[in-house]
């Protein structure tokens, strides 16, 4: 039994198509200025005034407090936004009611910048191609956390302190 039999092939392709696109999710952009860098992936922008969003960098994933260059990456990113205006491009939040998206200043993508400088992973999840290339260069060259003997990624981490 065919279900769209009714359907011939160029409005199946129609459909088909039609149904692809639906099923990507518009990006959204908010502009703001940064009020605070909670770590290397976590900031707070104020919009609209005075209203303030925490904004997690989609896909990228920075050392937690207490893992070796977690410092250096909150500081190598509060030198970058903090006190300026960026935009982030987003399309959701996550459980904890924090944007992901993608941060820009200065024309530069914060995420890119950390992930060439090792400074974060490309995120466990993620399916980012150039993130993982940045990711890959930066274990080549031995940058920051690659130049740990065994370097923990965040993930493995937090999942290793919950048991």
């Amino acid at each position: 039994m065919r279900i769209f039999a009714f359907l011939n092939a160029r409005d199946m392709k129609y459909w088909l198509t039609v149904l692809f696109l639906l099923s990507f999710t518009a990006l959204e952009t908010m502009v703001g200025r940064v009020v605070k860098v909670t770590d290397g992936d976590t900031i707070n922008i104020l919009i609209d005034g005075n209203k303030q969003e925490r904004i997690r960098f989609l896909d990228i994933d920075a050392p937690e407090t207490g893992q070796p260059f977690s410092e250096k990456s909150r500081k190598f990113v509060s030198d970058m936004v903090a006190g300026k205006t960026v935009r982030v491009e987003y399309s959701r939040r996550d459980q904890y009611g924090r944007i992901l998206g993608t941060v820009f200043v200065d024309g530069k993508n914060v995420s890119e910048e950390l992930l060439k400088a090792g400074l974060a992973w490309n995120y466990y999840y993620s399916r980012n191609k150039r993130y993982a290339e940045l990711e890959a260069e930066a274990k080549r060259k031995g940058l920051n956390i690659f130049s740990e003997r065994n370097p923990v990624n965040p993930y493995d981490y937090r999942k290793a302190k919950k048991k």
